[in-house]
């Protein structure tokens, strides 16, 4: 997953979260292709100035769903109101603005962004860490150079609160915050952690067993391990696999991993109110039922 935030027009922001948006169009200026990295879910911060103008922070996000290149009219043909204005001509004086020969262009970036979140006060880049450039006029990268920049920013930003005018019309963004944090948490306890002791046969076999699995999305950074975030509950699935004479020490490994995620999770302040954890074992594994009941009580 990748973070970008975006030199964002403060008054589209605004419109969209007063109206309360949760999939809207993000036009660029540009009709270059796309960003190198940056794929479905990646995450889009609005870097603007906040309600008080005073100076620029990141105001909020949205998860990325995909792009077009479309002219002025194709954008308020397909999107209208949710380019973020009221009227096409507001939309197109917004772009002469933007544009530095205040000319429209001929076609234009559209990134469709949904689950949109919006912060009851900015994150300024100081508070969280983040160097951005005073002169960035387009987007950067946050976690290229720093992988926890977009956890300090979302931690930072739940002592600050989400929108309350947002939360008020819907519960969503909250339980779309909670989500992003916690893949984010589990990231960083999945880097500190490091690379699991497996052989090259071991880590197929520990694939094979993730993979069979529905409803789990994979932890970033892990060999193997997923989650699942619903209602406030957190459960960790870790596959099982180990060679003959390696067992104890698979055991050990496994039982020591749900621990540390465990403790860590504690330390983060993960949201939720409660972690329980699965073991996925080979059929026959003569360890399986140890495991399953060692997991329901760590």
């Amino acid at each position: 997953m990748s973070s970008i935030a975006y030199v964002t027009d403060s008054n589209m922001i605004e419109y969209h979260r007063l109206c309360g948006s949760r999939r809207f169009n993000f036009w660029r200026l540009s009709a270059r292709a796309a960003f190198s990295d940056f794929r479905k879910g990646d995450l889009l911060f609005f870097y603007a100035y906040g309600r008080n103008k005073k100076r620029k922070g990141f105001v909020g996000y949205a998860h990325f769903d995909g792009a077009r290149k479309l002219s002025l009219k194709q954008m308020w043909k397909e999107y209208g109101t949710l380019n973020g204005f009221d009227t096409r001509a507001d939309l197109e004086e917004a772009i002469r603005r933007a544009s530095r020969d205040h000319e429209v262009p001929e076609r234009m970036s559209c990134l469709l962004l949904s689950d949109a979140v919006f912060f009851s006060e900015p994150v300024y880049p100081k508070e969280a860490n983040v160097e951005v450039n005073e002169k960035l006029e387009s987007y950067m990268y946050l976690d290229r150079n720093d992988p926890e920049a977009t956890l300090r920013i979302l931690r930072i930003a739940r002592q600050k609160g989400i929108d309350p005018w947002a939360s008020s019309q819907s519960d969503e963004p909250e339980n779309v915050f909670e989500l992003d944090e916690t893949r984010e948490i589990l990231a960083a306890i999945a880097k500190e952690l490091g690379e699991e002791a497996w052989t090259r046969e071991e880590k197929k076999r520990a694939r094979a067993l993730a993979s069979a699995v529905t409803g789990f999305e994979p932890i970033r950074g892990s060999e193997a391990d997923a989650f699942v975030f619903k209602d406030g509950r957190l459960t960790l699935v870790f596959p099982y696999v180990a060679s003959i004479g390696k067992e104890p020490n698979a055991i050990r490994a496994l039982l020591g991993k749900m621990m540390y995620y465990r403790s860590r999770a504690v330390q983060f302040a993960l949201p939720g109110n409660e972690i329980s954890f699965e073991v996925l074992c080979e059929e026959g594994e003569p360890n399986g039922e140890f495991l399953k009941e060692a997991a329901s009580h760590v």
